[in-house]
């Protein structure tokens, strides 16, 4: 999914591209009908002073030039005037060799068009008709402008602008990425934070160095880290207490299937089965317990840290046994996607189990393949029959009752695996030949 950020940098970039685009646009269109506007006035002060300047009277026909502004004298100057009569056409000298195709008007009729002039240049022309006082001649005036320099200073009053607009988007642009930047950099700092709270370098989120829109959020998720941990440290004191509870039970019960010994044997071998199955699930999770310790609620299974600290303990617990560990890493693994007193009860049993049954080598493998995390464990032991290993990986088949000696400690494996829906597959290990398990943990960003 994308990062609000790169959300925020492309909706604001492309309002900012959008807003310039349309002003433009309508600058252009602005500037356009006003260069139009002007030259229409300029044609229209430009026709009153030529109606005034000719005069047709009595059969004398003519426009006084002295009466006009010089422009029209330079040839092909860019303005122009033209009167045509039924029989005669006068010009501006202007026009030099040059005649513009004027079509005549009624008297009083007016016409505004464009046309090419001289030198093949585009011409705005403003024409109207015309009579004499008697009303027996009619004429046509028309009066034309060069559109060439016109549009010359408007391409570069528009490149100019179109200049200073490109500039002013790119400053704007750069600007949106310098402040989202900086606005998102105390989000960065808790994007830290909760990596290291994860690590288990923390157990609360610093709020000092946190925005004020976030305080609320922070301070809920450590009043929630909290709670959580005081609830998994009063669960952890609660099954020790009850555990060493039941020694003293299970001790008093004890004496008692001895003493069942001497008149029934069978019941008192049954009875014995059922107390040592109790006094290991007991030694278990006092294991479990001394195993997790402290740690924080928020933690993920460090490595390689948290397995050196397992193998130890495993080498102290089966030092009799001499077992040597061969642990694989894939480089650039430093944490396991797993809470971290999860993570090293399944591991840890894992262990334990190769080790019971191992010879006296035990390998541990973690590498990713196919989007997982792969955590493979094996041992030099006997290993497990395959009809046996077939029924390990049913769904829903208690693993104590379904292979012997291999069994409440893979059931918390299965039972872990499904919490965290994680792929589990037993096989026989090709290297060592013993029992190997497999776990695929998902990754994630």
């Amino acid at each position: 999914m994308i990062s609000i950020r790169a959300k925020l940098s492309l909706w604001l970039t492309g309002l900012v591209i959008v807003s310039t685009i349309i002003g433009l646009f309508l600058f252009e269109s602005m500037l356009r009908q006003a260069f139009h506007d002007s030259i229409i006035n300029r044609l229209e002060e430009d026709l009153e002073h030529v109606i005034l300047a000719t005069h047709m009277q009595d059969g004398d026909i003519g426009i006084d030039s002295s009466m006009l502004s010089g422009f029209y004298r330079p040839a092909y100057s860019g303005r122009y005037y033209q009167l045509n009569l039924p029989d005669e056409v006068i010009r501006s000298r202007s026009l030099w060799d040059q005649q513009l195709a004027i079509t005549p008007l009624a008297p009083s009729e007016t016409r505004v068009w464009q046309a090419r002039g001289p030198k093949n240049h585009d011409m705005q022309l403003l024409s109207v008709g015309l009579k004499s006082q008697n009303g027996k001649i009619q004429a046509t005036l028309t009066v034309a402008q060069d559109l060439s320099i016109g549009r010359r200073v408007f391409s570069e009053i528009y490149g100019t602008k179109l200049m200073v607009n490109l500039g002013m988007l790119l400053a704007m642009i750069t600007g949106i990425f310098l402040v989202l930047r900086q606005s998102f950099k105390p989000l960065r700092k808790i994007k830290e934070a909760l990596s290291r709270l994860r690590d288990g370098d923390i157990d609360r989120l610093a709020l000092d160095s946190i925005p004020a829109e976030l305080h609320p959020l922070a301070a809920t998720y450590n009043e929630l880290l909290e709670y959580t941990g005081k609830q998994i440290a009063r669960s952890r004191n609660n099954l020790g207490n009850l555990s060493h509870g039941l020694k003293t039970p299970l001790a008093v019960m004890q004496q008692q299937v001895e003493a069942l010994g001497l008149s029934d044997p069978e019941m008192a071998d049954a009875m014995q089965q059922q107390l040592d199955l109790i006094r290991k699930m007991i030694e278990r999770k006092l294991a479990a317990a001394r195993v997790t310790g402290d740690m924080l609620p928020a933690a993920q299974m460090q490595i390689p840290r948290d397995l050196d600290s397992l193998t130890n303990t495993l080498n102290k617990v089966h030092r009799h046994k001499d077992i040597h560990f061969s642990i694989d890493i894939a480089r650039g693994l430093h944490r396991l996607p797993i809470h971290r007193e999860d993570g090293m009860e399944l591991i840890g049993n894992l262990l334990d189990n190769a080790c019971k049954w191992a010879k006296g080598e035990v390998s541990l493998r973690l590498y990713p393949l196919d989007n997982r995390l792969w955590l493979d464990i094996e041992d030099d032991g006997p290993g497990v029959a395959d009809d046996a290993l077939s029924q390990l990986t049913e769904r829903g088949k208690r693993l104590d009752e379904a292979v012997m000696g291999h069994g409440i400690g893979l059931s918390i494996v299965k039972e872990i695996c499904e919490q965290y829906e994680l792929k589990l597959d037993f096989s026989r290990g090709v290297r060592l030949g013993g029992l190997k398990v497999s776990i695929g943990f998902a990754l994630t960003s």
